[in-house]
C-alpha cells in the first residue's frame, strides 16, 4: 500500500483532529504552494485579459469570445488530459503545463510592451490557456490524493480550496493595482507565477504505478466516460458542478463592463469586484476545513450553491458599488461550501482505477463556463444588456439546481 503520512485522531465532525492535519505531509505542502501560485497566476490571466478585452474594443461579445476559445480548447483536450495522467508522470505533466501557459503569458506581456498586441494574438493565448488547463486541473487534483491518501482527502480538498480562495482575495486587487501602472504588468506577474508552481513540484517524492501494457487511447477514454455515466452519484455531483459553471460563473467574463458602465469604478474598483466572492470565501474557509468531515454534505452543498446563485442574482441589480461588493462577499460564502464537499463527495466516491479519466471528466464540467460566457456575452451584446443577461441566466441556474441538488433524494443523502 502506498504511504501518504500519518493520520490523526478523528475530530469534530469526523474530520481527522487539528483543522490542517494534512500539512504534516511534506509533499502536500509542497503541492499546496504550487496551489497557490497557480491560482494567483489564474487571477492574474482572469483580470489581466478581461482588461485588456474591454480596453480594445468594448465589446461583451469579445470578451465571451476569449474565453469560449479558451474553453473549447479545454474541453476538447480534457479526455486526453485523463488518459495521459495515468500513463505519464504526474508531477512533471503538471509542471510541463504550468510553463507553458506562463511562457504564453510572458509572450503577451512583451508584445503589449512593444505596442504590438492585437485581438487574434489573444485568441492565440486563450487557446494555449485552454490547453494548458486541461491538464494542470485535473493532474493536481490526482495529485492531492497521490500527497495525502483517502483519509486526509476530505481535510487537503478543503485547504486546497483554503489557498485558491486566499489568492482569489489577494490576486484581483494585486491584478487591478498593476493594471493601473501597466497593461502588462499582469501578464508579467502571471508568468512568474506559473513558474513558481512549477518549481513547487520539484521536490515533491509520490510514487505512481504506471501501466505496462498500453491500452489504446479511445478505448480508455470511452471506459472512463462510461464509468462515470454509470455511476450516477458522480454523474450528479458533476452535473451540479456543470449547471454554475455554465449559467453563472460566465458573469465574471462581463464584469469590467458592470464595473465600468454601471458601477462607474476604474481598474482598482473592478479588481475589487473580482476579489469580493474571494473575500467570503476566506470568512468561511476555516470552518470548511474543520469541518470537512461533516455529514449530509450533498444536502449542504446544494443548499450552497442556491445561496450563491441567489446572491449573484441580487448583484446584477445593484448599482451601488459597496452593496455589490457585500453581495459578492456573501456569494463567496455559499461557493466554498459547494465547491470543497462537492469535488470531496467525487473524490470519495471514485474507484482508482478510474480516478483520473474521470478527475478530466469534472474538470470539463468546471472548463465550461466559456461557452456560458459566449452566449451571455451574445446576449448582453444584441438583446438585454449586461446586468439584465446575468439576471436571466442566474434564474434559469437556480431552478436545474434546485431540481438536481436538493431535489434528488441521492444527493440529499450523501
Amino acid at each position: 500500500m502506498k504511504e501518504h503520512g500519518s493520520g490523526a485522531a478523528p475530530g469534530p465532525g469526523g474530520t481527522s483532529l487539528g483543522a490542517f492535519s494534512s500539512l504534516r505531509i511534506i509533499n502536500f505542502r509542497y503541492l499546496l504552494s504550487g496551489t497557490l501560485a497557480a491560482s494567483f497566476a489564474m487571477w492574474m490571466e482572469q483580470i489581466g485579459l478581461g482588461w485588456l478585452v474591454a480596453q480594445l474594443t468594448n465589446s461583451p461579445f469579445q470578451l465571451g469570445l476569449v474565453q469560449f476559445i479558451r474553453g473549447l480548447c479545454l474541453v476538447a483536450a480534457s479526455p486526453f488530459a485523463g488518459w495521459l495522467s495515468d500513463r505519464v508522470e504526474r508531477r512533471r505533466l503538471a509542471g510541463v503545463a504550468s510553463l507553458v501557459n506562463g511562457l504564453s503569458a510572458l509572450a503577451v506581456a512583451i508584445l503589449i510592451v512593444a505596442g504590438r498586441i492585437e485581438m487574434w494574438q489573444l485568441y492565440i493565448a486563450a487557446s494555449v490557456g485552454g490547453l494548458s488547463a486541461s491538464v494542470y486541473t485535473p493532474v493536481r487534483q490526482f495529485l492531492v490524493y497521490d500527497a495525502v491518501g483517502l483519509e486526509q482527502m476530505p481535510n487537503a480538498i478543503a485547504l486546497n480550496s483554503m489557498a485558491f480562495n486566499a489568492a482569489r482575495v489577494v490576486g484581483p486587487g494585486l491584478a487591478g493595482f498593476l493594471i493601473g501602472f501597466s497593461l502588462s504588468s499582469p501578464f508579467f506577474g502571471e508568468s512568474v507565477f506559473f513558474v513558481a508552481a512549477t518549481l513547487s513540484l520539484v521536490p515533491m517524492r509520490v510514487s505512481q504505478t504506471l501501466p505496462h501494457v498500453g491500452e489504446p487511447m479511445w478505448a480508455s477514454i470511452r471506459q472512463g466516460a462510461g464509468y462515470l455515466f454509470r455511476h450516477r452519484v458522480l454523474l450528479r455531483l458533476t452535473l451540479l458542478l456543470m449547471i454554475p459553471s455554465l449559467l453563472v460563473y460566465p458573469y465574471l467574463q462581463l464584469m469590467p463592463l458592470m464595473a465600468k458602465d454601471y458601477l462607474h469604478v476604474g481598474s482598482q474598483g473592478y479588481g475589487w469586484l473580482q476579489t469580493g466572492v474571494g473575500i467570503g470565501a476566506v470568512i468561511s474557509a476555516p470552518f470548511v476545513v474543520y469541518f470537512a468531515g461533516v455529514r449530509w454534505k450533498g444536502a449542504i452543498s446544494s443548499a450552497a450553491l442556491v445561496a450563491y446563485m441567489t446572491m449573484i442574482l441580487a448583484f446584477s441589480f445593484s448599482r451601488l458599488y459597496y452593496l455589490s461588493l457585500s453581495l459578492l462577499i456573501v456569494a463567496g460564502l455559499g461557493l466554498v461550501v459547494f465547491t470543497t464537499f462537492n469535488q470531496t463527495l467525487l473524490q470519495t466516491h471514485v474507484e482508482d482505477e478510474y480516478r483520473g479519466r474521470v478527475l478530466a471528466l469534472y474538470s470539463l464540467a468546471q472548463g465550461l463556463s466559456p461557452f456560458g460566457s459566449l452566449a451571455m456575452g451574445f446576449v448582453a451584446s444584441e438583446f438585454l444588456g449586461t446586468p439584465h443577461t446575468i439576471a436571466v441566466f442566474c434564474v434559469a441556474a437556480m431552478v436545474l439546481a434546485l431540481l438536481s441538488g436538493l431535489g434528488s433524494k441521492e444527493i440529499r443523502g450523501l
